[in-house]
């Protein structure tokens, strides 16, 4: 009777250490479950009320075409990781915010990150929050090489004046032979209106003076690009990437995946080729045409003539193009399908002396 009881006490310890050990096991897996949840939920409030979050990024390949009409670019993320986690939990914003912003001309390079909030009363200095930043790259374009340098704008506003705070920056001008961005500033406390430029001299790193005028876009007659129009958009994704004043500060062909197979690139510039392939790549024009998504500027057939490398052997570019009258050689408007009849009426001339208006800077209220 003894050893029954033995035996009984024995499995009944057994089975009050297995339910012992299982709740152990439950209540583990639910504080788990909870530190999960938590976790989740803190990860989707940071994420979600990130503000403007541009990430951060670096040129980490490179082609220039043999005669220097542009270069193709591959940027590598410098903080992948954030970037999905912004991606995830901000899906309609990521590709346009985590696109290539900033400027770019036939000498320089720029892009600029930030995170922060885009609203002045709710903005914070680096001192105040470690996690904010306001940089951007600066690539000068030599020898078909690129030289890359990092500024911090916060602290370069900051050494230049400890009132100003770095809001945007515009596009590159030149002035006496040397290329400036403007960097646009404003002090805590100042109405909404009142905002200063401050002019970055592009090879020093240096701010050479301040004034009030901005960047103004007057409209201005262009050649309507017709069927061309459509087919570079259904190739590029410069409008989702990009803002509007990218769109005008900067000089870029954004390529979807594989709209270049079977192009003419790929067998005359292979390199170039393989570049714009990847993911996160753009080609910089380095020529005196201007591309702004739908128009060219300045110089159309220098344009058409880079384009054709994009685009299949024999492809007829010139089709349905609408030279306005301001642009051609007998001030009439005229409809071309050829190369030989836009030749015939386009002037080149008029079209670069138009171009060097089309951004003025003017005082503020003007």
């Amino acid at each position: 009777m003894k050893k029954v009881l033995t035996i009984v006490g024995s499995v009944l310890l057994g089975v009050l250490l297995l339910w012992g050990y299982h709740s152990y096991q439950q209540s583990e897996q639910d504080k788990q479950e909870r530190q999960k949840s938590e976790q989740a939920k803190q990860e989707r409030q940071k994420y979600e009320n990130m503000g403007y979050y541009t990430g951060k990024w670096e040129i980490d390949s490179y082609e220039f075409l043999e005669d220097g009409r542009g270069v193709a670019v591959h940027w590598k993320s410098l903080t992948p990781e954030e970037d999905r986690l912004f991606a995830k939990y901000n899906p309609d914003l990521s590709e346009n915010f985590l696109g290539v912003h900033g400027a770019s001309n036939q000498r320089y390079i720029i892009r600029k990150y930030f995170h922060n909030s885009t609203y002045r009363g709710t903005q914070k200095l680096p001192n105040e929050d470690p996690e904010v930043y306001y940089a951007m790259s600066i690539y000068r374009i030599d020898d078909q090489k690129l030289e890359g340098s990092q500024l911090d704008l916060y602290k370069l506003v900051e050494d230049y004046n400890p009132d100003y705070i770095p809001e945007t920056t515009g596009g590159i001008i030149e002035k006496d032979g040397k290329d400036y961005i403007s960097i646009q500033v404003y002090k805590r406390g100042w109405e909404l209106s009142q905002k200063k430029q401050l002019w970055l001299n592009l090879e020093t790193k240096q701010i050479d003076w301040e004034d009030t005028k901005i960047q103004q876009y007057p409209e201005s007659p262009s050649v309507d690009l017709g069927p061309l129009k459509d087919k570079m958009g259904k190739m590029t994704t410069d409008l989702r990437t990009s803002t509007a004043d990218d769109l005008w500060n900067q000089n870029k062909l954004s390529f979807r995946q594989d709209v270049l197979k079977g192009s003419v690139l790929e067998t005359a510039a292979p390199k170039v080729y393989q570049v714009l392939s990847k993911q996160d790549s753009q080609f910089f024009l380095l020529i005196d045409s201007k591309y702004d998504y739908d128009k060219v500027y300045g110089d159309v057939p220098q344009f058409l003539d880079l384009y054709q490398l994009f685009v299949p052997a024999n492809t007829n570019l010139y089709e349905g193009l609408k030279i306005p009258a301001e642009l051609s050689k007998d001030d009439q408007e005229h409809s071309v399908n050829t190369k030989e009849e836009f030749d015939l009426y386009y002037d080149v001339a008029k079209d670069r002396e138009l171009n060097k208006q089309r951004r003025i800077l003017v005082e503020k209220g003007e």
